[in-house]
């Protein structure tokens, strides 16, 4: 029976008898794998369960033994600390994300709107990998930005901070654009890029499955309109 659900990996819904995965993700990320979910049991039966934070709380939750199938990653750096920490498989990478300017309010591009702006949110500068590319590149913007920074505990509250009006702009991941479409979105001059790395951290094979998912051409399309950039 393995040998057999191994050659049928992509074309059984038995193989993995309906036992769940549980999920690990970045903030970034769960609403595209949400929108992957439906094409997911369109070839296998096994539901999943998700769990949805900064990367490096996520991490800390591994390291001290929580009981993940998969990691998925908003950055490299956290996988390859669990690694090696001796837990999981080797990490790979899954998608590219990408950091832009959400705002409250329109401008003549992201120059005017920082300076327009009197508050600007941004993720967890130590454990949100979108917040420490925020503050990376908040460090060499020119002119520097004059709004008060505030802090969110994931990206996903970065965003939650603009739609609500407690910011007036937000550097987010460019994912959630369709998520806020009253918001006014703004590129980047220099594109600021983030490769995501996902692992497996368990052995059961719908864990692989998965990952192995998300490379697919029909994964892959459903995640480059959700404004992420795909691993070639």
């Amino acid at each position: 029976m393995r040998y057999l659900c191994a050659l049928l990996l992509f074309a059984s819904t038995l193989c993995f008898g309906g036992e769940s995965l549980k999920l690990a993700v970045a903030s970034n990320f769960k609403p595209t794998l949400q929108a992957l979910e439906p094409l997911w049991h369109e070839q296998y039966d096994t539901p999943w369960i998700l769990s949805s934070g900064p990367s490096g709380a996520l991490t800390q939750q591994i390291l001290h033994g929580a009981p993940f199938d998969v990691f998925l990653s908003a950055d490299e750096k956290f996988p390859a600390q669990i690694y090696q920490a001796s837990i999981g498989h080797p990490p790979t990478l899954y998608v590219r994300g990408q950091l832009i300017l959400a705002c409250r309010f329109a401008a003549q591009g992201v120059n005017e709107a920082l300076l327009k702006a009197h508050t600007l949110a941004l993720a967890n500068t130590r454990t949100a990998p979108y917040g420490i590319a925020a503050a990376q590149w908040l460090e060499s913007a020119a002119p520097a930005p004059r709004a008060r920074q505030v802090q969110a505990g994931s990206v996903a509250g970065a965003l939650q901070y603009a739609v609500t009006g407690n910011a007036d702009c937000a550097l987010v991941a460019a994912s959630f654009s369709q998520l806020a479409p009253e918001l006014h979105w703004y590129t980047l001059p220099e594109p600021v890029t983030l490769n995501q790395a996902g692992m497996q951290l368990s052995d059961k094979p719908a864990a692989a499955a998965l990952l192995e998912f998300l490379a697919t051409p029909k994964a892959r399309a459903v995640i480059v309109r959700h404004g992420y950039l795909a691993v070639e």
